[in-house]
């Protein structure tokens, strides 16, 4: 009888202990977050993560190539990248941080949704493990399209200090623009001003560029898209 008891008693105990570590201080807001990757020279990843009960729910994935355009991962050419984003969303789901194993072949996607997902739970937690106003890294950011086509921009932050600004622009028939070979002097010019004014400024709120106006503000517009994917809240 006296066995009986004790084992009521340390089953009830446990009972006890359980709920009250479910009864704790909740680390993450429930909701769905996004979170933008840092960028290479290959582009970005973009991750929606939704979080219940301090748990990730759900993740969907999206990756950007080097012309911040978005990848069809459904048919792209090479096979473990595909693997990768089929099977990683599935790695995140039931954890509380995005330390999952790198998928093989292709690490470096991985590394790109794993940055992704782990800003999105940043921009989920109750108490902010990062306090600045921007996340460190290199972010990409695009304007808008017109019928000579978009500007891109490479924007490195550091404690909310733009520390460098590459700026590039894309043609109308999706190519980089050869900068060794382009005619207008002016738009070269304007590139260099504002590649050093947006750092000094801290900020893309600067004047367009006499001569390349249109070249000035895509730039401007990429700029502060860049910063708006590299920001907390």
């Amino acid at each position: 009888m006296t066995n009986r008891k004790s084992i009521g008693l340390l089953a009830l105990g446990l009972v006890l202990i359980m709920l009250l570590a479910g009864c704790g201080p909740k680390v993450f807001n429930d909701g769905t977050y996004t979170g933008v990757s840092t960028s290479d020279d290959n582009g970005y990843a973009v991750a929606e993560v939704t979080v219940k009960d301090d748990t990730i729910v759900e993740v969907e994935l999206t990756e950007f190539n080097s012309l911040a355009q978005e990848k069809d991962m459904e048919s792209h050419s090479y096979q473990p990248a595909r693997e990768a984003f089929k099977e990683l969303p599935g790695r995140f789901t039931g954890r509380q941080d995005a330390n999952i194993e790198a998928y093989s072949g292709a690490t470096a996607s991985s590394n790109k949704y794993m940055t992704a997902v782990s800003f999105a739970l940043e921009k989920a937690r109750k108490t902010p493990q990062v306090t600045t106003e921007y996340f460190d890294g290199t972010f990409m950011g695009r304007s808008e399209s017109d019928d000579n086509g978009y500007g891109i921009a490479m924007v490195t932050i550091e404690q909310d200090q733009i520390r460098s600004v590459r700026l590039m622009e894309v043609t109308a028939d999706d190519k980089f623009r050869d900068y060794a070979t382009y005619p207008y002097t002016t738009v070269l010019q304007a590139k260099e001003h504002l590649e050093k004014a947006i750092v000094e400024k801290n900020s893309p709120e600067v004047d367009t560029y006499s001569g390349a106006t249109n070249s000035s503000q895509k730039w401007i517009q990429a700029v502060s898209n860049a910063l708006k994917a590299a920001k907390l809240k």
